[in-house]
C-alpha cells in the first residue's frame, strides 16, 4: 500500500525567518541597554570611592561606541579629558609634582579632609582657595599665609591656627615629593562581573518585546 502525505513548512520557516530576523534587533537594543545599566553601576562606585564636589567625573563614563544591528558591539569607556588619571585608580600609580618638587597632600582626619569617602568639608580648605600668598615678617623673612590662618612650614606642610599658643596649629596639608594612588577603582572588574550575569536576561526581555511588537503588526 502507498502512502503519500505533504508537509506544509511554510510557517515554520517564516517564524524561522523572523526569529533570524529579529535576532540582530534584540541583540542591539540589549547592548545598549546593559551598557546604560553598566554605567550607572560604575558611576554608583565612583562616587563611594572618590571624593566628588560635583558629578564632572562620573558622567565622563559615557557609551563611547553605540551597537547597531548590522554592527553589533558597544564600548563603555571615560572621555579622555580624566580617562589617564582615573587609569592611574585602577592600576594603582605614584603621582608626582606638576610643578615645583614637592606636591601639596591633605591629610586625613583633619579640616581638609576628614576622611578620604567624604567631600572636602568646606570650599574654602581646598588648597587653591587658601590664597597663600608671601608675606614679609617683622624679621624681614618671608612667609607664606593664606586665610583661614593658614600658613606654610617649608618642607613640612600647610598648618592652621587653632588657638591663641604658638602649639596651637594643626597640619592639614602635607608636602610631599610622591603620593601613592591606591588601587580604589575597579572599573574592568565591575564591567566583567556585571555583563555576563545581567546582559543574558536583559536580551531575552528584549526578544520577547522584539517578538510581541511583530505579533501586535509593529
Amino acid at each position: 500500500m502507498l502512502i503519500k502525505t505533504e508537509v506544509d513548512i511554510s510557517g515554520a520557516l517564516a517564524t524561522l525567518d523572523l526569529i533570524l530576523r529579529k535576532i540582530p534587533y534584540a541583540t542591539n537594543n540589549a547592548l545598549t541597554r546593559t551598557a546604560n545599566e553598566l554605567i550607572e553601576v560604575e558611576r554608583t562606585q565612583l562616587r563611594t570611592q572618590f571624593q566628588e564636589r560635583s558629578d564632572f567625573i562620573p558622567n565622563r563614563i559615557q557609551i563611547l561606541k553605540y551597537s547597531r544591528p548590522n554592527d553589533l558591539w558597544t564600548r563603555v569607556g571615560i572621555r579622555e579629558v580624566q580617562r589617564s588619571l582615573l587609569s592611574f585608580f585602577e592600576s594603582g600609580a605614584m603621582k608626582t609634582p606638576e610643578r615645583g618638587s614637592q606636591i601639596a597632600v591633605p591629610l586625613t582626619g583633619e579640616a581638609a579632609r576628614p576622611s578620604f569617602a567624604q567631600k572636602l568639608r568646606d570650599s574654602q580648605f581646598f588648597y587653591r582657595s587658601l590664597r597663600l600668598r608671601p608675606k614679609t615678617t617683622s624679621t624681614g623673612k618671608i612667609q607664606y599665609k593664606g586665610k583661614e590662618r593658614t600658613f606654610v612650614i617649608p618642607q613640612v606642610g600647610v598648618a592652621m591656627r587653632t588657638g591663641p599658643g604658638k602649639r596651637d596649629v594643626q597640619i592639614i596639608y602635607a608636602f610631599k615629593r610622591t603620593a601613592p594612588l591606591d588601587t580604589r577603582m575597579h572599573f574592568v572588574r565591575t564591567a566583567q562581573d556585571f555583563v555576563p550575569r545581567r546582559f543574558a536576561q536583559v536580551w531575552r526581555e528584549e526578544f520577547v518585546r522584539e517578538m510581541a511588537g511583530k505579533a501586535k503588526g509593529k
